[in-house]
Order: structure tokens, then sequence, then C-alpha cells
């Protein structure tokens, strides 16, 4: 059997063996008591790193941002974003039947929505009582759909202070927080400060197997927790995962940093074939995204030829592959991932050529 490099996502991450000591040896209650010790050290401890009010640990980064929308809108709302954000991309059916809101989507020419988008929005129709509100604002970093690109500080605090005039919430979507943070240097409460909600998760690049955590002001925060109830997302003896959670955030952020050298690595040996076209943004963080539009092949074939050859990568949109780099992948894998693509567009070209 061939081993695989897996670069479909970084959610393939596996748990460290000091990982699964921490959890086997750790504290677990009723965390329906509020008694789970784990799960309560994993919430204080992002409350003080985040510095936000309050913290509640989720199953998921989904679950996470529809309890944000649920925490601070209303049915018929409105919320504000870029169409590739994940809310939209992944979860808008979840927005409609779960939360029951409207997702006004702007097509921003670089994933960073702006204050005149989001007056685009605002003035695209009347906005009667009875008609739709907007009143939350969400936004995502580092942004999935744009390959890993990070969202302009500068710019998310002008955000902060128009959605603060306008009244209007603002949630960072920031599963992949932590790699804005390595990459940039700003401190992860300075990004939270930026918003009222943020999400980020622990299942991607920290390596944990399980869980996000969604932070807020208190109220809100009291309003998710109903909300995950509602949703049969409450938690008994779940402290294994806590401790999981809390030593990835601990122990694995730094090491975010090999994840990010290998994907711009990766970037630098794909944009020698000259058959593929590389995404612009490939590279800032852990993503690369390459186009096959020169190859004339699927990328659902493109993607299948490769796993016979050992390398796992993702159908992102039709002739556009992503590869995401992670803990599990060394130097030396992003060399052998680049022999292999170089040898499915060979030898899919001199089947071309045979054929003709």
């Amino acid at each position: 059997m061939i081993a695989m490099i897996n670069l479909r996502s970084d959610t393939v991450t596996q748990p460290t063996q000091s990982m699964r000591h921490h959890m086997t040896n750790s504290s677990v209650g009723d965390d329906a008591y509020g008694e789970d010790k784990s799960i309560n050290n994993l919430q204080h401890y992002c409350r003080e790193l985040f510095n936000k009010e309050d913290a509640l640990f989720v199953t998921s980064g989904m679950l996470s941002n529809r309890l944000a929308i649920l925490s601070q809108t209303s049915p018929g709302d409105e919320i504000v974003l870029d169409y590739n954000y994940h809310i939209n991309f992944f979860d808008s059916a979840a927005a409609a039947s779960v939360c029951h809101v409207l997702l006004n989507n702007r097509f921003t020419k670089d994933g960073i929505l702006t204050i005149d988008e989001i007056n685009e929005a605002l003035n695209s129709k009347p906005r009667y009582e009875y008609f739709s509100q907007i009143r939350l604002v969400s936004i995502e970093n580092t942004i999935n759909g744009w390959v890993g690109k990070i969202f302009p500080f500068n710019e998310m605090k002008r955000l902060r202070h128009y959605t603060q005039l306008n009244n209007m919430s603002l949630h960072l979507d920031g599963a992949r927080l932590f790699n804005a943070h390595i990459e940039t240097g700003i401190s992860l409460s300075d990004y939270a400060a930026q918003a009222d909600t943020v999400s980020v998760c622990f299942s991607k690049g920290l390596g944990a197997p399980f869980g996000s955590v969604l932070m807020g002001s208190h109220e809100t925060i009291r309003k998710a927790k109903k909300f995950r109830m509602w949703m049969g997302g409450a938690f008994h003896q779940a402290g294994f995962q806590a401790a999981a959670a809390l030593f990835a955030i601990k122990n694995n952020i730094d090491l975010l940093k090999n994840d990010h050298e290998n994907a711009y690595l990766l970037k630098e040996r794909l944009e020698n074939i000259s058959e593929l076209s590389i995404h612009k943004n490939s590279g800032e963080t852990n993503m690369i995204q390459f186009s096959l539009d020169n190859i004339g092949m699927s990328s659902t074939q493109f993607i299948s030829n490769c796993e016979k050859e050992g390398l796992q990568l993702f159908h992102w949109l039709p002739g556009v592959v992503r590869a995401v780099t992670h803990s599990g992948i060394s130097h030396s894998d992003i060399l052998q991932s680049v022999e292999i693509i170089k040898k499915v567009i060979f030898h899919h070209s001199n089947k071309n050529r045979k054929e003709l």
C-alpha cells in the first residue's frame, strides 16, 4: 500500500503522544452542572488569552459560527460578508434553515470586506421597519476561500469602529486566526478586540482532535449556551477533548511557522511547473491553490491520478485544486508532492500526444 501524503486540509492532523497522554490524565466532570474542570480551565484560559469576557467550548467551528449568529441576530435579519467566506461557501443552508437569517454577500475584489462594501449592502434597498435589517457583519481571518489570506489588521479596526457607530455587531470567524497571529506577530487579544464575537478552532493546525471556542460578552455567551443546548450541543464528561484543546493552544501555536514555510516552499516549486497557474495568495500562510486550465484535465481526474501516486489534494472548484500544509507534513513530503504532480502532468501530456 502506498504511503499517502495528505494535503487535503489541516483538519487531518493527528494528536501527538504527548497530547494523548495529557488527555488520558485530565480531570472530567459534568459540564451541564459546570463541574468539568478541564472544560472550565480551557474556557478560562481562552478568556484570558483573547481578553474577552466569556468563552464557550463547542464541538466545531460551524457550530461556533451558528451560535454567534443566533446570539446576535433575530429571524429575518441580514448578515454582510464576502461570498467566499466559510459561513456562505460551506454553511449558507444552516444560516437559512437554522439561524433564519439572510446572507447579503459581497463579491469583493480580494476577500477583504470594506466599509464601502457594507455601505453598498446597506443601501442596496430601502430599510423600512418591515424590511430586513443588517445586524451583523462577519469577516474571516485567515480567509479560506482566498487561499489563507490574512485580513489586514488596520481594516479590521476600521470595520470595528464602523459597526459600533451603526449599531451592528462584528463577528470574526477565526478558525485559522492562529495562523494570522503567528505570521503577523499581532497578538490574539488585539485581533479579538476588533470584534464582538470571535470563534477559533483547535482541530486544524493546532492538531487537537475536536472542538472550537466562541468568545464574547457575558450576555452573548449566555445566549450562545442556551442555543447550544437547543441544538443538542451540551456536554457532560467532555474534559478529555477540552484537555487536548488546551494542550494544543499552549504548545502548538509556534509550530504553525513550519506549516507556513512548507507552504511557501510548495508554492515556489509549483511556480516552476509551467502548466500550472498558481493563485497569487498561495503561501501567505498554509494554503496553496492552483488552476489546471492549461493542462486540459478536470480537477477530479487530476486529484484521482495524484492519489494513485500517493498524494491527496482537495477539489476546490472545477479546475482548481487546493493543498494545505500542517504538522503531519515534512520538507521531504513537499518535495515528493511536487514530483508526483510533475509525473501526473507528464503522463497526461504524453497520453494526449499519443492520441493525436
